[in-house]
């Protein structure tokens, strides 16, 4: 017996309880250390809960669409051009080797940008229940922004939880393992980046007064318990295109939220962060800078980004590696080999050496997405993570234009998801919003943009 047709996006009926718990199942913000247990040599692997699901997901997306013989199922065309030079470039890799960081590389974009943003557009059918589903990646991100509030209350010391001592996740904790149930803050801050202009879009234009004032709240704790700048700053960027979206898009203005929600950013930026008693602004000054003095009275110093950028630099300057890049997984072994001079020496330090982060070692999670795409793929990844990011956003906008006036959930979905592409896009420059634990955020976000557009029926606008 067929199963009946998919509902509009925009029905009010709900999908089976099921579907929601697996989706929210899915899109989990944490991750695992499962190399700990089963890495002979305990050597560190990451897994997390899209990681395990996408796959029985995409089989279950694939039956609903044999069964109902649905045209709209083809991934968008930026996400296949990505992926398809990611695969590609294992052909030109030198050496043509399928080892453990191409595996890395190559199924972490077919996962994430291909198979799960597929699977979050065609899941779950309708706007109600992305809504709810947001509501739980909320919900569920506002305990881990508690959490590390709790840890930023505390005084700094033991900088080096572990398994052997025990000591995971604890008070105490320095400013560098700030990151809520994260191991780094820059695993936390691509959370922040995406999930603080969401939570601003659903302090705008939620229905429920109470679920307004917690969006709200949410999107402040985020930005001042996040100690790594460039989450700060993407955060603020997607935030403030919301307000922009609010302000600009004709047929669909809302200068009072616009006015309401730059107000508030400019309250958090310059009043509640300069006064925080973990000196913020100095903090997320560090993380972002190009030069660092390794003790008083030194010179300023090359920061270990700006040697890593200025090694990439010479690399893609380097006969056609701009065109093509080095391969999938080959970004280490490419600038490690072409860091040189005094000026700009390589790295030294221990990755894990936190007295040496911004100075002398790199901190993990904080490769740039922008900068290991240009290195591992060249001006074609770069072209294809460029479209990405387009589709997405323009998804957004036609999806919260086409709304009606008085559809406030398709509308607070759409301007969510506009202002996580925003954030994603802008933390790119500083780390990589695809990282395990934060991935599905990107996912869901995305594929909403996606199925709010694709799904929705023109309706009446409000007047210009």
């Amino acid at each position: 017996m067929n199963e009946p047709a998919a509902p509009a996006i925009n029905a009010p009926t709900m999908p089976p309880a099921w579907r929601l718990w697996l989706a929210i199942a899915a899109v989990l913000p944490f991750s695992f250390n499962a190399g700990y247990y089963l890495h002979p040599k305990k050597f560190p692997f990451y897994v997390a809960p899209l990681d395990l699901l996408t796959g029985p997901l995409v089989l279950l997306v694939l039956y609903g669409i044999v069964r109902k013989r649905t045209n709209d199922w083809f991934p968008p065309l930026g996400n296949l051009f990505w992926a398809g030079v990611a695969m590609a470039s294992i052909l030109w890799s030198d050496p043509r080797i399928f080892g453990e960081w191409a595996r890395s590389a190559l199924g972490q974009t077919v996962l994430v940008v291909l198979c799960a943003v597929w699977v979050f557009e065609h899941f779950i059918p309708n706007a109600a229940g992305l809504r709810r589903l947001a509501l739980a990646l909320g919900a569920v991100t506002g305990a881990c922004f508690l959490y590390a509030l709790y840890q930023y209350v505390q005084p700094e010391g033991l900088p080096l939880p572990s398994h052997e001592t025990g000591r995971y996740f604890g008070g105490g904790v320095t400013n560098v393992r700030l990151a809520g149930w994260f191991e780094f803050r820059g695993q936390f801050a691509a959370q922040v980046a995406m999930m603080v202009p969401a939570c601003a879009a659903f302090a705008v234009f939620e229905k429920d007064s109470a679920l307004q004032v917690a969006a709200g709240a949410l999107a402040l704790l985020g930005l001042c318990v996040c100690m790594f700048g460039g989450g700060v700053l993407a955060a603020c960027a997607g935030a403030l295109a919301v307000a922009g979206v609010l302000l600009t898009i004709r047929g669909a203005r809302h200068p009072l939220g616009a006015a309401a929600l730059a107000a508030a950013l400019i309250l958090a930026l310059m009043v509640v962060l300069p006064r925080l008693p973990r000196d913020n602004a100095s903090v997320l000054w560090k993380t972002v800078s190009h030069f660092t003095q390794s003790s008083e009275g030194a010179l300023p110093q090359p920061s270990a980004r700006l040697r890593r950028y200025q090694a990439a630099v010479n690399f893609l300057s380097d006969g056609n590696h701009w065109i093509a890049g080095a391969g999938a997984g080959k970004f280490q072994t490419a600038v490690n080999n072409y860091y040189h001079g005094q000026a700009y020496p390589k790295p030294g330090a221990n990755t894990d050496d936190e007295a040496a982060f911004e100075t002398n070692a790199h901190e993990p999670m904080t490769y740039g997405l922008i900068e290991t795409t240009a290195v591992e793929l060249g001006v074609l990844g770069l072209l294809g993570l460029t479209l990405v990011f387009a589709t997405w956003f323009a998804a957004a906008l036609a999806a919260y234009v086409r709304a009606a006036a008085d559809d406030h959930t398709t509308r607070a979905l759409a301007l969510a998801s506009a202002g996580a592409c925003i954030g994603a896009a802008v933390f790119s420059a500083f780390g990589s919003p695809l990282v395990r634990g934060c991935a599905g955020t990107f996912a869901f976000f995305m594929g909403v943009a996606l199925a709010l557009n694709a799904r929705a029926t023109d309706s009446p606008k409000e007047a210009a």
